[in-house]
């Protein structure tokens, strides 16, 4: 082998095992902070600009979790969900948020939430975020008919007390 093509090959092996060991190094750091994730999450409550700007700074924090007390996890498109907030819901849904039952029922998609509720009836009484029920979301959704088909199969709360520590 050539000198030359001998170098060569030693700096190619010697720069992808340091760019190897950057990268090994930073995989037991977390991606986001407890704050990053908590304020993501609280904006996604009331306040789309900061949602937008937080997303545009750390895209990946989308489908992030906070642990409000034990037990009660909320991502971002939880908070806009309970609270009404379809503007920042649909921003979220445009950058690839995950729905769970709960914004289901906030976006009013009855066909599925009966479907669900059929199959698996026990879901009617779970508590969604901070404890707020499926009548909640529909209730602040403004889905009339499917508050009356949730009632009528029974769940009369739009909160549950007490239920996370």
């Amino acid at each position: 082998m050539k000198r030359s093509t001998f170098i060569k090959k030693g700096l190619l092996a010697g720069g992808a095992v340091f760019t190897t060991s950057q990268f090994l190094a930073q995989e037991g750091r977390p991606l986001f902070t407890k704050d990053d994730i908590y304020n993501f999450v609280a904006a996604a409550h009331n306040d789309l600009d900061k949602v937008m700007e937080q997303y545009e700074k750390q895209p990946l924090i989308l489908n992030c979790a906070n642990q409000i007390r034990r037990g009660d996890f909320e991502t971002a498109m939880g908070g806009a969900a309970h609270m009404g907030r379809k503007d920042i819901a649909d921003f979220l849904l445009s950058k690839g948020a995950r729905m769970d039952l709960f914004s289901y029922a906030f976006y009013g998609h009855a066909d599925f939430i009966k479907q669900q509720i059929e199959a698996f009836p026990q879901l009617l009484h779970s508590p969604g975020p901070h404890g707020f029920t499926l009548l909640h979301h529909a209730k602040v959704g403004g889905h009339e008919d499917l508050m009356d088909w949730i009632k009528d199969k029974g769940l009369t709360e739009t909160f549950v007390k007490g239920v996370f520590g």
